[in-house]
Protein backbone atom coordinates (compact mmCIF):
# COMPACT_ATOMS: atom_id res chain seq x y z
CA UNK A 1 0.00 0.00 0.00
CA UNK A 2 1.44 3.47 -0.96
CA UNK A 3 1.97 6.06 1.18
CA UNK A 4 -0.72 8.26 -0.16
CA UNK A 5 -3.60 5.59 -0.17
CA UNK A 6 -2.49 4.30 3.70
CA UNK A 7 -2.85 8.83 4.55
CA UNK A 8 -6.78 8.94 6.37
CA UNK A 9 -8.57 11.99 5.74
CA UNK A 10 -8.25 13.33 8.67
CA UNK A 11 -4.48 12.62 8.58
CA UNK A 12 -4.01 14.61 5.70
CA UNK A 13 -5.80 17.56 6.78
CA UNK A 14 -3.39 17.48 9.65
CA UNK A 15 -0.38 17.71 7.41
CA UNK A 16 -1.91 20.27 4.97
CA UNK A 17 -2.93 22.46 8.31
CA UNK A 18 0.60 21.80 9.35
CA UNK A 19 2.46 22.76 6.18
CA UNK A 20 -0.09 25.96 5.79
CA UNK A 21 1.18 27.18 8.99
CA UNK A 22 4.96 26.10 8.29
CA UNK A 23 4.60 28.92 5.59
CA UNK A 24 2.98 31.47 7.21
CA UNK A 25 6.02 31.31 9.45
CA UNK A 26 8.70 30.73 6.65
CA UNK A 27 7.04 33.78 4.36
CA UNK A 28 8.51 36.89 5.99
CA UNK A 29 11.68 35.28 6.59
CA UNK A 30 11.56 34.08 2.64
CA UNK A 31 11.39 37.50 1.71
CA UNK A 32 13.62 39.28 3.67
CA UNK A 33 16.31 36.78 2.39
CA UNK A 34 15.25 37.63 -0.84
CA UNK A 35 15.33 41.43 -0.36
CA UNK A 36 18.76 41.42 1.17
CA UNK A 37 20.09 40.53 -1.90
CA UNK A 38 18.81 42.73 -4.17
CA UNK A 39 19.89 46.44 -5.39
CA UNK A 40 18.28 49.72 -4.48
CA UNK A 41 16.34 49.92 -7.44
CA UNK A 42 14.92 46.51 -6.69
CA UNK A 43 13.73 46.68 -3.61
CA UNK A 44 9.73 47.75 -4.45
CA UNK A 45 9.71 44.28 -6.52
CA UNK A 46 8.69 42.51 -2.96
CA UNK A 47 7.93 38.77 -5.14
CA UNK A 48 10.34 38.91 -7.63
CA UNK A 49 13.47 37.37 -7.62
CA UNK A 50 16.84 40.10 -7.69
CA UNK A 51 17.94 40.18 -11.37
CA UNK A 52 21.81 41.00 -10.19
CA UNK A 53 22.04 39.61 -6.37
CA UNK A 54 24.67 41.21 -4.20
CA UNK A 55 26.15 40.63 -1.01
CA UNK A 56 26.96 44.74 -0.46
CA UNK A 57 23.14 44.94 1.50
CA UNK A 58 25.09 42.04 4.06
CA UNK A 59 28.39 44.13 4.18
CA UNK A 60 26.50 47.68 4.68
CA UNK A 61 24.35 45.34 7.33
CA UNK A 62 27.70 43.80 9.25
CA UNK A 63 29.31 47.11 9.56
CA UNK A 64 25.88 48.68 10.84
CA UNK A 65 24.70 45.84 13.21
CA UNK A 66 27.83 43.49 13.82
CA UNK A 67 28.64 45.16 17.18
CA UNK A 68 25.36 44.87 18.33
CA UNK A 69 25.07 41.21 17.54
CA UNK A 70 27.83 40.85 19.22
CA UNK A 71 26.54 42.19 22.37
CA UNK A 72 23.05 40.35 22.30
CA UNK A 73 25.67 37.17 22.23
CA UNK A 74 27.32 39.08 25.33
CA UNK A 75 23.75 39.20 27.45
CA UNK A 76 21.69 35.98 25.69
CA UNK A 77 24.37 33.63 27.09
CA UNK A 78 24.93 34.62 30.02
CA UNK A 79 21.22 36.02 31.23
CA UNK A 80 20.04 32.43 30.22
CA UNK A 81 22.64 30.15 31.43
CA UNK A 82 22.11 32.08 35.05
CA UNK A 83 18.33 32.17 34.70
CA UNK A 84 17.47 28.43 33.99
CA UNK A 85 20.57 26.94 36.44
CA UNK A 86 18.87 29.09 39.20
CA UNK A 87 15.51 28.43 38.39
CA UNK A 88 16.38 24.63 38.40
CA UNK A 89 17.90 25.13 41.78
CA UNK A 90 15.04 26.45 42.67
CA UNK A 91 12.54 24.13 40.83
CA UNK A 92 14.48 20.76 42.64
CA UNK A 93 12.98 21.50 46.14
CA UNK A 94 9.18 22.69 45.00
CA UNK A 95 9.63 19.63 42.86
CA UNK A 96 10.51 17.15 45.89
CA UNK A 97 7.58 19.05 48.41
CA UNK A 98 4.39 17.59 49.11
CA UNK A 99 1.57 19.51 50.52
CA UNK A 100 0.18 22.97 50.83
CA UNK A 101 2.96 24.75 51.61
CA UNK A 102 4.64 23.42 48.72
CA UNK A 103 2.04 24.61 46.46
CA UNK A 104 1.58 28.07 48.33
CA UNK A 105 5.06 28.82 47.47
CA UNK A 106 5.33 27.67 44.51
CA UNK A 107 2.26 30.37 43.19
CA UNK A 108 4.31 32.78 45.01
CA UNK A 109 6.92 32.56 42.51
CA UNK A 110 5.11 32.25 40.09
CA UNK A 111 3.86 35.66 40.46
CA UNK A 112 6.61 37.52 38.59
CA UNK A 113 5.60 35.26 35.23
CA UNK A 114 2.64 37.53 35.60
CA UNK A 115 4.11 40.89 36.08
CA UNK A 116 3.66 43.21 33.21
CA UNK A 117 7.19 44.17 31.71
CA UNK A 118 5.98 47.49 30.98
CA UNK A 119 4.55 48.16 35.09
CA UNK A 120 8.59 48.11 36.09
CA UNK A 121 10.11 50.31 33.32
CA UNK A 122 10.50 53.35 34.80
CA UNK A 123 10.99 51.21 38.10
CA UNK A 124 14.11 49.24 36.51
CA UNK A 125 15.55 52.48 34.83
CA UNK A 126 16.00 54.31 37.94
CA UNK A 127 17.19 51.21 40.20
CA UNK A 128 19.83 50.81 37.13
CA UNK A 129 21.12 54.17 37.01
CA UNK A 130 21.23 54.30 40.79
CA UNK A 131 23.30 51.31 41.08
CA UNK A 132 25.67 52.31 38.16
CA UNK A 133 24.35 49.41 36.21
CA UNK A 134 22.91 51.47 33.86
CA UNK A 135 23.58 50.87 30.39
CA UNK A 136 26.29 48.07 30.87
CA UNK A 137 26.27 44.42 29.93
CA UNK A 138 25.92 42.79 33.33
CA UNK A 139 22.71 45.47 33.88
CA UNK A 140 20.90 43.78 30.86
CA UNK A 141 21.76 40.14 32.47
CA UNK A 142 20.35 40.94 35.86
CA UNK A 143 17.37 42.54 34.66
CA UNK A 144 16.78 39.26 32.15
CA UNK A 145 17.38 36.81 34.90
CA UNK A 146 15.09 38.59 37.04
CA UNK A 147 12.52 37.82 35.12
CA UNK A 148 13.29 34.23 33.61
CA UNK A 149 13.87 32.65 36.96
CA UNK A 150 10.07 32.45 37.46
CA UNK A 151 9.45 30.84 34.24
CA UNK A 152 12.04 28.88 34.45
CA UNK A 153 11.39 27.61 38.06
CA UNK A 154 7.73 26.81 36.60
CA UNK A 155 9.30 24.45 33.79
CA UNK A 156 11.52 22.99 35.34
CA UNK A 157 9.55 22.15 38.45
CA UNK A 158 7.12 20.38 36.32
CA UNK A 159 9.91 18.81 34.56
CA UNK A 160 11.48 17.26 37.75
CA UNK A 161 8.32 15.72 38.81
CA UNK A 162 8.49 13.19 36.03
CA UNK A 163 11.35 12.03 37.23
CA UNK A 164 10.67 8.87 39.08
CA UNK A 165 11.31 9.56 43.11
CA UNK A 166 12.50 6.32 42.96
CA UNK A 167 15.79 7.84 41.54
CA UNK A 168 16.15 10.00 44.93
CA UNK A 169 15.79 7.01 47.11
CA UNK A 170 18.30 4.96 44.79
CA UNK A 171 20.63 7.76 44.94
CA UNK A 172 20.01 7.83 48.75
CA UNK A 173 21.20 4.24 49.60
CA UNK A 174 24.28 4.65 47.40
CA UNK A 175 25.18 7.21 50.11
CA UNK A 176 24.82 10.48 47.34
CA UNK A 177 23.72 13.29 49.06
CA UNK A 178 20.77 16.26 47.94
CA UNK A 179 23.31 18.35 46.34
CA UNK A 180 24.92 15.13 45.07
CA UNK A 181 21.62 14.15 43.48
CA UNK A 182 20.91 17.10 41.57
CA UNK A 183 24.35 17.74 40.25
CA UNK A 184 25.11 14.27 39.45
CA UNK A 185 21.75 12.41 38.45
CA UNK A 186 18.54 14.99 38.25
CA UNK A 187 20.33 17.84 36.22
CA UNK A 188 21.71 15.07 33.55
CA UNK A 189 18.84 13.20 33.66
CA UNK A 190 16.86 16.31 32.41
CA UNK A 191 19.32 17.45 29.74
CA UNK A 192 16.35 17.58 27.24
CA UNK A 193 13.95 20.11 29.36
CA UNK A 194 17.43 22.12 29.92
CA UNK A 195 17.86 22.15 26.33
CA UNK A 196 14.37 23.04 25.48
CA UNK A 197 14.02 25.69 28.40
CA UNK A 198 17.19 27.18 27.19
CA UNK A 199 16.26 27.67 23.66
CA UNK A 200 12.75 29.15 24.85
CA UNK A 201 14.64 31.79 26.93
CA UNK A 202 17.42 32.89 24.96
CA UNK A 203 14.72 34.01 21.91
CA UNK A 204 13.27 35.51 24.49
CA UNK A 205 16.28 37.52 25.41
CA UNK A 206 17.76 37.99 22.07
CA UNK A 207 13.88 39.35 20.58
CA UNK A 208 13.50 41.77 23.99
CA UNK A 209 13.19 45.32 22.64
CA UNK A 210 11.69 47.02 25.78
CA UNK A 211 14.33 46.29 28.24
CA UNK A 212 16.83 46.79 25.46
CA UNK A 213 15.71 50.58 24.49
CA UNK A 214 15.20 51.65 28.20
CA UNK A 215 18.71 50.87 29.91
CA UNK A 216 20.90 50.88 26.87
CA UNK A 217 21.73 54.09 24.79
CA UNK A 218 25.00 53.60 23.43
CA UNK A 219 26.73 51.19 20.43
CA UNK A 220 28.92 49.39 23.27
CA UNK A 221 26.08 47.70 25.12
CA UNK A 222 23.21 48.26 22.41
CA UNK A 223 21.40 44.94 21.68
CA UNK A 224 20.59 43.89 17.96
CA UNK A 225 16.76 44.53 18.06
CA UNK A 226 17.26 48.33 19.40
CA UNK A 227 19.84 48.43 16.75
CA UNK A 228 17.57 47.48 14.10
CA UNK A 229 14.12 49.65 15.75
CA UNK A 230 16.63 52.79 15.42
CA UNK A 231 16.69 51.84 11.56
CA UNK A 232 13.02 51.70 11.16
CA UNK A 233 12.70 55.19 12.92
CA UNK A 234 14.95 56.51 10.60
CA UNK A 235 13.67 59.36 8.08
CA UNK A 236 15.11 57.16 5.52
CA UNK A 237 14.93 53.15 5.42
CA UNK A 238 17.75 51.58 3.76
CA UNK A 239 15.65 48.24 3.15
CA UNK A 240 18.46 45.99 1.49
CA UNK A 241 20.71 46.71 4.51
CA UNK A 242 17.53 46.80 6.81
CA UNK A 243 16.72 43.13 5.75
CA UNK A 244 20.12 41.99 5.28
CA UNK A 245 20.67 43.20 9.15
CA UNK A 246 17.80 41.51 9.89
CA UNK A 247 18.53 37.67 8.60
CA UNK A 248 22.13 38.13 10.30
CA UNK A 249 20.32 38.34 13.43
CA UNK A 250 18.07 35.89 13.09
CA UNK A 251 20.96 33.28 12.35
CA UNK A 252 22.36 32.97 15.81
CA UNK A 253 19.01 31.62 17.43
CA UNK A 254 18.01 29.62 14.38
CA UNK A 255 21.31 27.61 14.70
CA UNK A 256 21.12 27.10 18.69
CA UNK A 257 17.58 26.03 17.93
CA UNK A 258 19.21 23.52 14.83
CA UNK A 259 21.97 22.43 17.23
CA UNK A 260 19.17 21.38 20.21
CA UNK A 261 16.00 20.91 18.32
CA UNK A 262 16.00 17.06 19.31
CA UNK A 263 16.55 17.67 22.79
CA UNK A 264 14.15 20.56 22.24
CA UNK A 265 11.06 18.12 21.21
CA UNK A 266 11.82 15.98 23.85
CA UNK A 267 11.55 18.41 26.50
CA UNK A 268 8.79 19.69 25.44
CA UNK A 269 7.39 16.33 25.94
CA UNK A 270 7.69 16.87 29.29
CA UNK A 271 10.82 14.22 29.37
CA UNK A 272 8.77 11.32 27.70
CA UNK A 273 11.79 10.00 26.64
CA UNK A 274 13.77 9.75 29.65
Amino acid sequence: MSVATSLSPARTLRYALAILVCALFAVPLLLALNTSFKAPDEIYRVFSLPDNPTLENYRIGLSQVGRSVLNSLMITIPAVALSVFIGSMAAYPLSMMRGRAGRVIYFVLLTGMFVPFQIVQIPTFYIARALGIYNTIPGLWLVHVAYGVPICTFFMRNFFATVPRSMYEAAQVDGCGTAGYFFKILMPASFSGIAALAIVQSRSVWNDLLFAMTLSNSDATMPVTAKLNGFVGAIQVQYGPLMASAVISVVPVLVAFLLFQKAFVRGLLGGSSK
